[in-house]
């Protein structure tokens, strides 16, 4: 690596700044802990000690800091656009000389002008949680809030779940999971098609089981639901014909439908992000169609004749007059 001159990088809020300005830290004492670097990964630390030799402790620690800040809030909500202003913002407030590339699941860090460049692959998961509390952790240290061995240790504990409820930890990965799954389908179904949930129960003992297998298996997931979201719904067709299927197969496949991606997607490409914003519209396509397609093949096992039977079905949806019911308003607001 070509030798680069040290620099002098802004600084944030150092803790005797805080301890002088910040009036509820004349009266709480700062934590002793010091974040350990040691638990980073290789390439990571490898960085850090480059950055820590060449400039101070801090300046590598804000480079480990933005990193991670970057991998979990894109983990999180996926949004591009937003991610990359964080960290833009806390870079100039910090001094921070580093760049980045947010690609929808491959994302790429510079710093030194190039001189070092990482690379992680990180999928979506949901979780928007740690994507609120990340944002709020770099806004804090980027304001002078915090220092940074605070900013590294707090996100550690949110991501063990330190700062989250024991109920919101329960239903964020399975088992517990496996409650939100079929309440969700059955509230969504009844509402707004008139459909079950033990489709949604199903689909995500299918979900949980291949998560838990793990590596290639976790690609089979969208062949595995939409199979059997065809062949369950067809089967309660056939047992009692006044089922509605449209509602069964919608009520189910919500969870795994990509909403949000759709319109992520489009804000992306009018925004100028072609890049992200075309492959990540792209692949919510194909996981649609992939989920549908696999629904018609279960529905095709379990009935020798669809087509006919998805006409006929036609006529057991939309018969709920949701203005004469009064459930409406508790569902509605589950």
């Amino acid at each position: 690596m070509a030798a680069m001159s040290p620099k002098s990088p802004k600084r944030v809020c150092s803790q005797s700044h805080l301890e002088e300005h910040d009036g509820l830290r004349k009266t709480v004492s700062f934590a002793t802990r010091r974040f350990d670097p040691s638990g980073l990964p290789a390439d990571m630390l490898r960085v850090y000690t480059s950055l820590k030799e060449r400039f101070d402790e801090e300046y590598a620690l804000l480079f480990v800091f933005n990193m991670q800040t970057a991998m979990e809030m894109h983990r999180a909500w996926n949004m591009t656009l937003l991610t990359s202003k964080t960290l833009k913002k806390c870079s100039e407030m910090v001094g921070l000389t580093m760049t980045w590339e947010l690609g929808v699941i491959k994302l790429k860090f510079f710093m030194e002008d190039g001189d070092f460049e990482l690379q992680r692959k990180v999928p979506y998961d949901y979780d928007s949680e740690f994507q609120d509390m990340f944002m709020r952790i770099a806004s804090a240290l980027y304001n002078g809030h915090m220092t940074v061995h605070e900013a590294l240790l707090f996100q550690e504990e949110a991501k063990q779940g330190k700062h989250t409820a024991k109920t919101g930890l329960f239903i964020r990965d399975y088992p517990g999971r496996l409650i939100v799954l079929p309440a969700m389908s059955s509230t969504c179904a009844v509402i707004f098609f008139g459909g079950s949930a033990l489709c949604g129960l199903v689909t995500g003992l299918i979900e949980y089981g291949l998560l838990r297998v793990g590596g290639d298996a976790t690609l089979l997931i969208d062949l595995a639901v939409g199979l059997c979201t065809g062949f369950i719904g067809s089967l309660f067709y056939q047992a009692d014909e006044s089922y509605c299927l449209v509602s069964i197969f919608m009520g189910t496949l919500y969870w795994f439908f990509y909403g949000t991606a759709f319109v992520v997607g489009l804000v992306e490409i009018l925004a100028g992000e072609l890049e992200t914003g075309v492959t990540r519209f792209m692949a919510v396509s194909i996981k649609t169609f992939v989920l549908c397609v696999m629904a018609c093949f279960g529905m095709l096992l379990a009935v020798p004749n669809p087509g006919q039977v998805w006409e006929a079905q036609s006529q057991n949806c939309g018969v709920i007059n949701l203005a004469d019911q009064w459930w409406r308003v508790p569902l509605y607001l589950a």
